[in-house]
């Protein structure tokens, strides 16, 4: 695996800092009545950390042949994305962006709530599987492979 530069590396701590933070204060919205601008706070700060921390780990590139390397760098790309994809939730959650969109009508208001509303975090739930899975397992075959 190509090591990231310091730059990077820093983006990287900078992201995984932010999305801790994001998700502590929802933890904290959730027990009493927020206000729109903690929401806000969370959600923004949750969503920027999932892009930074995911874009610095997919320009670790793994230039090697073994193919079990392979599949876990696509399963990790695969969190990744999943967790961006959280990020972009949580911030229509909160700003509903594309709520008018689905709002005409009941049915339209039915598959919004069973789509978007909440689901954050359900692909937060899979993307945090699929990085633990694929971290410890990368950080063995790589071992074997030195």
């Amino acid at each position: 695996m190509r090591n990231l530069t310091r730059l990077q590396t820093i983006i990287m701590a900078v992201g995984a800092l932010l999305m801790v933070v994001g998700i502590f204060i929802t933890f904290i919205c959730i027990g009493n009545m927020a206000t729109f601008t903690m929401r806000s706070i969370s959600a923004v700060s949750f969503a920027a950390g999932t892009v930074m921390f995911a874009t610095m780990q997919m320009l670790q590139v793994y230039e090697g042949s073994d193919m079990t390397v392979r599949r876990l760098r696509r399963i990790m790309i695969f969190g990744d994305i999943c967790l961006i994809m959280s990020g972009l939730l949580m911030v229509e959650q909160t700003f509903q962006i594309v709520f008018p969109l689905f709002a005409t009508s009941i049915e339209g208001y039915n598959k919004y709530c069973h789509y978007v509303h909440n689901n954050w975090g359900v692909l937060l739930l899979i993307s945090c599987v699929l990085e633990l899975y694929s971290i410890f397992r990368l950080s063995n075959e790589l071992k074997k492979e030195a």
